[in-house]
């Protein structure tokens, strides 16, 4: 099977998108022990928990299982032998893994050595002089040492973590489903369902990179999806979320729904904007750097944040929103321009630092 240009123009028109969103949740907006007497009633620090909360209810029920999907269903769709898999996620994953990280040490150990910088790129995690061993292997797999968390050093990598032993896996996954293909389902959406830490991938990523090739195998198309009224699947995706973000306690399953809402909305989206050609072609410029984007803006992000709240003071609620959205936006466009000049001036660079991404 091959990916028609439908389906590569909505995975085209996606993909910088999500990158946006993913960079939105890692904009803590809660962030606010670096400002002095920020002036905030309780009610104004809940609504900004709810905002933070709803945001990550999108990016971990919606956006990375949709990425996890989209991922399995391309890896099927293409390739199926072994060798050719690995060294092409070699060269698109696992090389620039390794060069950001190495980044990342370089950056944070010259800041680390100068007073004027330390405060903004020191943390228990980052302190580069004290790390042990384990620190230093827990950089690139982040399952250690308590201090990570499950994150490598560069944080948003853990999915690309999970999706490169994911793709090593895709031939076992494939398997599994051709012999037993109810059976596999069950088994990942239950440990998906629960929760249950299997050490090696999410479960999250299990499941939906595994539905990818259930897509695949069984020809499943995106026909009976476009046909949905868009308005009324945003409605009903906006009243689940906030279900979820309110009343998740006494109504756990709908997680569960939302995250499969979430998916079919993402699908659904992907043809609107296809079908808007200028909005299309846009969205196609911008998914050149999608990766680029992804793989920079921690730990910058937080220290654009921190710049702000140094340089602007912030009062209450519209304090915290603007801070919040324009650092956003800032720096979703810093981090534009640097690919762009990076892509222009340096080109060879650029593909190297993005697994050839060109």
């Amino acid at each position: 099977m091959e990916i028609n240009e439908n389906i590569s123009k909505r995975i085209i028109a996606l993909r910088f998108i999500l990158v946006f969103f993913i960079l939105l949740i890692h904009n803590n907006i809660t962030e606010l022990h670096f400002v002095d007497n920020l002036a905030m009633n309780e009610y104004q620090h809940i609504i900004i928990l709810k905002i933070q909360q709803l945001i990550g209810i999108i990016v971990y029920t919606t956006i990375l299982p949709t990425y996890f999907l989209l991922s399995g269903y391309l890896i099927y769709a293409k390739e199926i032998k072994f060798i050719i898999v690995v060294k092409k996620k070699c060269r698109s994953i696992l090389l620039p893994y390794f060069i950001w990280t190495l980044l990342a040490i370089l950056f944070f150990y010259i800041a680390q050595s100068f007073s004027f910088t330390k405060i903004y790129f020191t943390t228990p995690r980052t302190l580069i002089r004290q790390f042990g061993v384990l620190d230093w292997i827990d950089v690139f797999w982040g399952k250690l040492t308590p201090m990570a968390q499950g994150y490598p050093l560069v944080g948003q990598f853990w999915f690309l973590r999970d999706l490169f032993i994911l793709d090593l896996l895709f031939l076992v996954i494939k398997k599994l489903i051709d012999l037993f293909p109810l059976g596999t389902f069950i088994f990942f959406f239950i440990i998906w369902l629960t929760d249950i830490n299997i050490y090696i991938v999410s479960t999250s990523g299990l499941l939906f990179f595994s539905l990818g090739y259930y897509i695949v195998k069984y020809s499943l198309n995106e026909g009976k999806i476009d046909k949905i009224n868009i308005i009324e699947l945003a409605v009903v995706c906006l009243l689940t979320l906030c279900i979820e973000l309110f009343f998740n306690k006494h109504v756990p399953q709908i997680h569960t729904i939302n995250t499969f809402l979430g998916c079919i909305f993402l699908i659904r989206l992907s043809w609107f904007l296809v079908r808007k050609k200028y909005l299309y072609e846009f969205l196609k410029k911008l998914e050149k750097y999608s990766f680029f984007v992804f793989a920079i803006h921690l730990p910058y992000l937080l220290v654009l944040n921190k710049l702000y709240m140094r340089i602007i003071p912030i009062s209450g609620l519209a304090g915290v929103l603007l801070q919040y959205f324009c650092i956003a936006i800032f720096g979703t466009t810093l981090f534009l321009t640097i690919g762009v000049i990076i892509r222009k001036k340096l080109p060879k660079i650029f593909a190297l630092v993005t697994g050839n991404r060109l």
